[in-house]
């Protein structure tokens, strides 16, 4: 795996990426206007979830998804590339390893809250409803998700 990762690590794609004077700049506003869109957009409908504010409908959450996709691919596209320019470097760090798990365990959970709770929106709204208490505590431990995963990403930069 390390002879791969050295491998990608010096490819020309990476070494453009390590000195080019916009490579990496633009890789790393990309990946922050990604990560805004994704976790802004995730943990206000896990919010909803929660009942913060109740008022609101669930239904036009349920629209913003796509966006949320859209976000996840810009973020996947240029984390993707930011990991081969130091894929060394990042396979061998704890805060990565922990960094993607939040990651894997926060899609995960956004996929299930739009399968059980979204997807139900029209009957939630149509009730005045609120979510179940198991989409609830799930909504609780995507936030926590969430926050993991920015704070092992800053975290990395200084390992």
């Amino acid at each position: 795996m390390i002879s791969l990762l050295e491998t990608l690590q010096n490819s020309e794609f990476s070494q453009w990426l390590l000195v080019s004077v916009w490579g990496y700049p633009i890789l790393l506003t990309l990946h922050s206007i990604g990560l805004a869109l994704l976790v802004g957009l995730l943990i206000i409908i896990d919010l909803r979830v929660l009942g913060v504010p109740r008022m609101l409908p669930f239904m036009p959450f349920n629209r913003l998804m796509a966006l949320i996709w859209g976000a996840f691919a810009v973020n996947l596209g240029s984390g993707v590339a930011l990991f081969v320019a130091d894929g060394v470097k990042f396979f061998n760090s704890t805060a990565f390893r922990f960094k993607f798990a939040s990651i894997i365990i926060g899609i995960t959970l956004a996929v299930i809250i739009k399968n059980t709770v979204l997807n139900d929106a029209p009957r939630l709204d149509a009730e005045r409803g609120t979510a179940p208490v198991t989409a609830k505590a799930l909504a609780a431990i995507s936030i926590l998700m969430w926050i993991s995963a920015i704070g092992f990403g800053r975290y990395m930069a200084y390992e």
